[in-house]
């Protein structure tokens, strides 16, 4: 896969003098089916530090703003997020690294793997072996 693959996803809002109603619908704004959906919140390090081998995701802010960082084995780029009426679509085997979470910053994630079918990368060099398409050594 490949950073170029990354993408925003505008989510429709319905804005009001009652608040804001952002909605989310898999096949319009998510290319994938979504089979698992979870929230980090109170967060107080470094989250991610590894990539996922097969996995769909999209990132969304829906409260306070922390920065994503991707990385593909050649090329890396950073993403601010703070915006809850855009997701990031991160694509399988990509690194990914979240920091800098406000206190007060919850992101959504969904997902198209259930919870311990996901293959987890968390060495930096047998991602890079894997991003090159190189069998892991055993």
């Amino acid at each position: 896969m490949s950073i170029a693959e990354v993408k925003w996803v505008e989510l429709p809002s319905a804005d009001d003098e009652r608040g804001s109603l952002t909605s989310i619908e898999a096949g319009p704004q998510v290319p994938f089916e979504i089979r698992r959906v979870f929230y980090w919140h109170n967060v107080r390090e470094e989250q991610g530090g590894h990539a996922r081998q097969s996995t769909r995701q999209l990132l969304v802010p829906v409260a306070g703003r922390f920065c994503v960082e991707l990385a593909d084995g050649r090329t890396s780029a950073k993403y601010a997020m703070n915006d809850p009426h855009r997701g990031l679509y991160v694509p399988p085997l990509t690194w990914i690294r979240l920091s800098n979470f406000s206190p007060d910053a919850v992101c959504l994630v969904l997902s198209d793997a259930l919870n311990g079918v996901v293959e987890y990368v968390d060495d930096w060099d047998a991602f890079l072996a894997l991003s090159r398409g190189e069998r892991a050594a055993s």
